[in-house]
């Protein structure tokens, strides 16, 4: 039987199915992260290279849900301070972007919450606890540095590389939101995909910025491809 307002319900259903509308492609993953928010608690972990719309998933879930959501980034995150975060804030979305940088002694932490919902810290000999309803949003670069209990009580899924219709739309959409010129945004895109080893969105907007307010755009491309082909080192 439904309960409460079937008009509502579905307001809020559409609410929700529109919050991914930045991201092209990954309707999989879109639609399991919706099934999860409207659920139990099904936690996620998106893996895959850098560039590859890992993070604006949680941005995304951040934007609409506002202070039910926390954000916070593997390698600056402390212990300390993501506990008090959890115990005054409460958030019904705990997101970790980059969680690979967790240390271990975060990742025990985090499993526990995962598990349970139980939050306990013990401080100058007092303990403090708390029971939790909480999602856990998580993004990686890859698995190898996640504890395999950690790692268990993810629902993981891995993003496979953009083919280069994807990627032309991505990067040519960012590009005109940069306020770039269509002719600038094609050049960009085109010429980031053909010449560049591990070529990713973030290659064509930094880029795009940097030749932005050039007069001969075509040259500064070009010195701009150089200079990432030859100082751009690898990816991590």
């Amino acid at each position: 039987m439904l309960a409460g307002n079937p008009e509502i319900s579905f307001r809020r259903t559409v609410g929700k199915a529109r919050m991914f509308d930045k991201i092209v492609g990954y309707e999989g993953i879109k639609g399991t992260f919706l099934r999860s928010l409207n659920l139990e608690p099904v936690h996620i972990l998106l893996v895959g290279p850098p560039g590859q719309a890992k993070t604006l998933f949680l941005k995304c879930i951040l934007e609409t849900f506002g202070e039910k959501a926390f954000f916070t980034v593997g390698g600056n995150a402390s212990k300390a301070g993501m506990i008090d975060a959890l115990f005054e804030m409460r958030p019904k979305y705990l997101l970790v972007d980059e969680i690979q940088h967790l240390k271990s002694e975060y990742q025990t932490m985090l499993l526990s919450l995962m598990e349970t919902g139980i939050l306990t810290q013990t401080m100058h000999k007092k303990l403090r606890q708390i029971q939790l309803k909480t999602w856990v949003f998580a993004t990686s670069n890859g698995t190898k540095k996640l504890s395999e209990p950690l790692l268990s009580r993810f629902r993981v899924m891995y993003l496979d590389e953009y083919d280069f219709s994807q990627f032309y739309e991505i990067s040519v959409k960012q590009l005109l939101d940069e306020g770039l010129s269509e002719y600038a945004a094609d050049e960009i895109t085109k010429s980031v995909w053909e010449q560049l080893p591990n070529p990713n969105i973030r290659n064509c907007v930094q880029i795009g910025r940097l030749v932005k307010n050039e007069r001969n755009i075509e040259m500064a491309i070009a010195e701009e491809i150089q200079n990432f082909k030859q100082y751009g080192g690898q990816d991590e």
